[in-house]
């Protein structure tokens, strides 16, 4: 009996080697390019590559929505689609620091037939580069949060981001039209037009 159940063991043990040795797997990789300032007008570009995975981490580079975050995944619910975060204007170092307190401010809202345009003008670090997302408060509200990240500089200015949405969901019965925009929680609102 104690011949037998080594003997099993052994073939078992055997077979599960050979399955795994056998078995050959693919890796794919992407490449990413990553653009860095070294001096004024001056820029080095690097390459590195990451496996290729939905379940692989994220890389943010830059100025970027933060791709299927829960505020993001929430805003599809309310037949909104973010299509890009843009960095318009870089930093505007000429602005007073007594008008900071004024800020944000929306530059422009505007919708055409299939997308929700929003310009705004926030401070920031001089260094920093911006991660947005997205969420509707209350029933006719569309909160712009952006969070600024980067490198630390000693100062602050005026950066005028865009935010883009796909609007063709929103213009179904199913969900109602937003008439109101905000960033990051303040009083500052700006008026969505009617499509």
């Amino acid at each position: 009996m104690k011949k037998t159940a080594l003997l099993i063991m052994l073939l078992i043990g055997f077979l599960q080697i050979q399955l795994s040795f056998g078995q050959s797997t693919i890796t794919y990789y992407d490449s990413i390019f990553v653009k860095k300032m070294v001096d004024i007008d001056k820029y080095e570009t690097d390459t590195f590559t990451v496996k290729s995975s939905q379940v692989q981490k994220q890389v943010l580079i830059g100025t970027t929505f933060l791709t299927a975050s829960d505020k993001l995944i929430q805003l599809t619910n309310h037949g909104l689609y973010p299509i890009s975060l843009e960095l318009l204007k870089d930093c505007n170092n000429t602005t007073d620091p007594d008008t900071f307190e004024d800020y944000p401010k929306f530059i422009e809202v505007k919708r055409d037939s299939l997308t929700l345009t929003i310009d705004v003008e926030v401070v920031a670090n001089c260094c920093h580069n911006f991660l947005g997302e997205a969420e509707v408060k209350g029933k006719d509200t569309l909160n712009l949060v952006y969070t600024s990240y980067g490198g630390h500089c000693m100062c602050n200015c005026v950066f005028t981001l865009r935010y883009k949405f796909d609007t063709r969901m929103e213009q179904s019965d199913y969900y109602p039209i937003l008439k109101y925009v905000t960033i990051n929680g303040s009083k500052t609102t700006g008026k969505i037009p009617n499509p």
